[in-house]
């Protein structure tokens, strides 16, 4: 052991402008520690007797990766250790914040929408056999480095090969990064917008329509080993599945512009998990004037639970 973590546990959740004492142990030489959230600087301290500690107040929510650095006398880095913790706002709506993001957002500031208190967001990956976003890899990594919680979604594409849909997106992501334990799981956006998708709906079958879907999201399932999300709305499900429940057990993200405190939800689904309620909000950090807005149905530690429960073995 030559530096650790002793207090907080990981993953411990606290309520903001709350002071949290950071406790561990140090030793092999080390005589200075600081203390990290992300790349902002929370304190220091002289280990005496192998001991050190920091108090610090968040002030915004979300998930934080804690990092404490030790240094010797000389003042080199001997080792570093870190944990994440949750922070939640006690007077919150209940919803976690989020957003979704595409090439059509340009170059995001993800430290920035961090810093304004969106928990997660969604990235386009893929769409059809071929495409292939070009600001995902920089997305897709960069959210990770800011401590947004992150997903990557795919756009169905009906008259195309629904297995090599499932590669175009596999293997992109997996280009960049695999899906890790920790993310979003990967999510499919089934709707009939713009208007010559509607036309490749309507082209086809319910029956061809249900086996589709169906083989990209097992596919997609068994190499990733997690349940995929569905993002739709109720105007595309009453059109064109009405009456499927094939897929009610895959988490719901349905898409209602509204400012009622819920959405409308296809009637074959009990609950959603994820609302986009607007496409029009002006978020920080982001350059287009009107953005995607989401919220996952429940708190960070709610989030935080459901990600674990779309693990399948």
């Amino acid at each position: 052991m030559s530096i650790l973590i002793s207090s907080p546990s990981a993953n411990a959740a606290f309520h903001l402008n709350v002071p949290i004492t950071f406790k561990g142990k140090a030793n092999d030489g080390i005589t200075k520690i600081e203390l990290f959230a992300e790349q902002y600087y929370l304190g220091s301290d002289e280990v005496e007797s192998e001991d050190w500690a920091v108090t610090y107040a968040f002030n915004k929510p979300g998930l934080r990766q804690i990092r404490v650095v030790g240094f010797n006398s000389s003042g080199e880095r001997v080792d570093a250790s870190e944990i994440k913790i949750v922070l939640t706002n006690a007077s919150s709506s209940g919803f976690e914040p989020g957003l979704d993001v595409s090439d059509h957002d340009d170059i995001v500031n993800w430290h920035q929408v961090k810093s304004a208190g969106y928990t997660f967001a969604f990235a386009k990956a893929t769409e059809g056999k071929t495409f292939q976003a070009s600001t995902f890899p920089r997305n897709w990594r960069i959210m990770k480095a800011a401590g947004v919680i992150r997903g990557a979604y795919h756009f169905f594409r009906p008259v195309k090969d629904p297995t090599e849909q499932a590669r175009n997106f596999l293997d992109y992501v997996n280009s960049v990064e695999p899906i890790q334990l920790n993310d979003l799981p990967p999510a499919l956006d089934l709707e009939h917008y713009p208007s010559h998708i509607e036309v490749e709906w309507q082209s086809i079958t319910k029956g061809e329509r249900i086996e589709r879907v169906r083989t990209w999201l097992e596919i997609v399932e068994q190499e990733t080993k997690r349940k995929p999300i569905i993002y739709t709305s109720f105007g595309f499900w009453d059109s064109y599945m009405q009456g499927v429940k094939d897929f009610s057990d895959h988490p719901l993200w349905v898409a209602n512009f509204t400012t009622r405190s819920k959405p409308v939800i296809p009637s074959e689904w009990t609950g959603w998990a994820f609302w986009q309620y607007t496409e029009s909000t002006e978020i920080p950090g982001i350059p287009n004037p009107g953005e995607d807005g989401d919220r996952f149905n429940g708190s960070l530690n709610e989030l935080l639970a459901f990600i674990n429960s779309t693990v399948v073995s």
